[in-house]
């Protein structure tokens, strides 16, 4: 059997690389999770009453983030 030089190279790459590739070694480690010290809450009785909650507890309270329509 007479194999090319050239086609030779390239089984060979072919071959080495499937080699190189390195597989995932198992189930990867959970991520440091990421805590913030910015929150949002929804206080039913409007921005009177959120305000006077965030101060009772010593935060500070930045007003409404967005509105929201339900239909």
């Amino acid at each position: 059997m007479i194999v090319q030089s050239g086609s030779l190279c390239v089984l060979l790459v072919v071959l080495l690389g499937t080699l190189l590739v390195k597989s995932e070694p198992g189930p990867r480690p959970r991520p440091t999770p990421i805590y913030s010290n910015q929150f949002a809450v929804h206080v039913p009785d409007g921005p009177d009453a959120a305000a006077d909650i965030a101060a009772k507890y010593g935060f500070d309270n930045y007003g409404q983030v967005s509105l929201v329509l339900f239909m």
